[in-house]
């Protein structure tokens, strides 16, 4: 991913606060609008992300750049309020306390190029891989609007694959039902206050979750994000949603088909 900090495209103020929930949603994908925007050189990008957080800042009043991150069409990934911080960008206040906002620098008359599209695939990889949940919805899922255009609302509507036709990490192709190794015999949960639970077993499970496309670390320690992601997966697979890894969520794990 090519990644521009702020620092180095000029940030001049705030990153807005930091209460979000992306875990719970996911990813919203925006353009920037106004007609055609690209054809430029990319040293013009950074003084538009610039002049998009003045008129932010300025003249909406808010705390910063309404975006966490943008892309451009040369696919570089700008830092806008970063990650862990609640956007601005939504228009309601439950697509900005679960969703992280990414827009691509493109206007309503662009199209959307293979350097763009990969850019902002970048980006979703990287937010799902800082915890962010599995959905993909463009800015029109929240409130009436025409963004992000009918070109990225169709890419996205097909879940954002890469160009060429690439499956797109973190959403693994159905496949088959496997043979679930026997279960460890122990409960894995997490309860606050209490010492995580650690092992070989976590571990396993933990890797097993990752092969089926979940945002999830393979260290061994059940803490609040492997807690997370069993509730969705037994949401997802109809079990009792209560974070604990039983036999049931345990066997499906492994028998259940990717979705």
């Amino acid at each position: 991913m090519k990644y521009v900090k702020r620092s180095a495209w000029g940030a001049r103020y705030g990153r807005g606060p930091t209460s979000i929930t992306p875990s719970a949603g996911g990813v919203a994908v925006h353009y920037e609008g106004g007609g055609r925007l690209t054809g430029k050189p990319h040293s013009t990008c950074a003084p538009r992300v610039r002049s998009i957080e003045s008129f932010h800042v300025n003249g909406r009043g808010w705390q910063g750049i309404a975006y966490n991150l943008l892309v451009c069409e040369h696919g570089y990934v700008f830092e806008g309020r970063g990650l862990g911080r609640r956007s601005a960008a939504q228009g309601s206040n439950t697509g900005n306390q679960n969703y992280y906002a990414v827009c691509a620098l493109i206007g309503d008359k662009d199209p959307a190029s293979g350097a763009l599209l990969n850019g902002i695939r970048d980006a979703i990889d990287y937010l799902r891989s800082k915890g962010a949940g599995r959905a993909i919805k463009p800015h029109r899922a929240f409130v009436s609007t025409s963004c992000p255009g009918s070109a990225l609302n169709g890419w996205v509507s097909k879940g954002a694959p890469r160009p060429g036709g690439k499956p797109s990490p973190g959403k693994p192709a159905p496949s088959k039902p496997s043979p679930a190794p026997k279960w460890p015999g122990r409960y894995l949960r997490y309860t606050t206050g209490k010492a995580l639970i650690r092992g070989a077993d976590v571990k396993q499970w933990q890797q097993r979750m990752r092969a089926r496309g979940w945002s999830l670390d393979a260290d061994g320690v059940y803490g609040p994000r492997s807690a997370d992601v069993c509730r969705d997966f037994q949401r997802e697979k109809r079990l009792a949603a209560d974070g604990v890894v039983g036999p049931d969520t345990w066997r499906a794990a492994w028998s259940a088909p990717v979705t």
